[in-house]
């Protein structure tokens, strides 16, 4: 059972990787643009829902943004344990 999610989004990350087996995502777009590749993830935790959006240029991350069905957005600007779950979910849904 996935561990909740706190409605200010205080450690939604942190709380996501150590729960990374309720964590599920569906690529639903991919676009590349030059150097640029754009993966739009659904990805589902518990109760929540919401987009996973991830650019990659030159196999580095370069954006990642968590949009949480709470309202919640999360980015590499306010979290930067995003990446580690970027990275994770590249390594096992791509």
């Amino acid at each position: 059972m996935a561990k909740k999610l706190t409605l200010t989004g205080a450690n939604t990350v942190r709380t996501i990787l150590k729960n990374k087996e309720d964590f599920h995502v569906d690529l639903r777009d991919q676009e590349v643009d030059g150097a640029r590749t754009t993966y739009v993830f659904d990805f589902e935790y518990g109760d929540h829902i919401g987009t996973f959006t991830i650019a990659t240029e030159y196999g580095e991350i370069k954006v990642a943004v968590l949009n949480l069905s709470m309202g919640r957005i999360i980015s590499l600007v306010n979290d930067a344990n995003i990446r580690k779950l970027a990275q994770y979910v590249l390594d096992t849904s791509i």
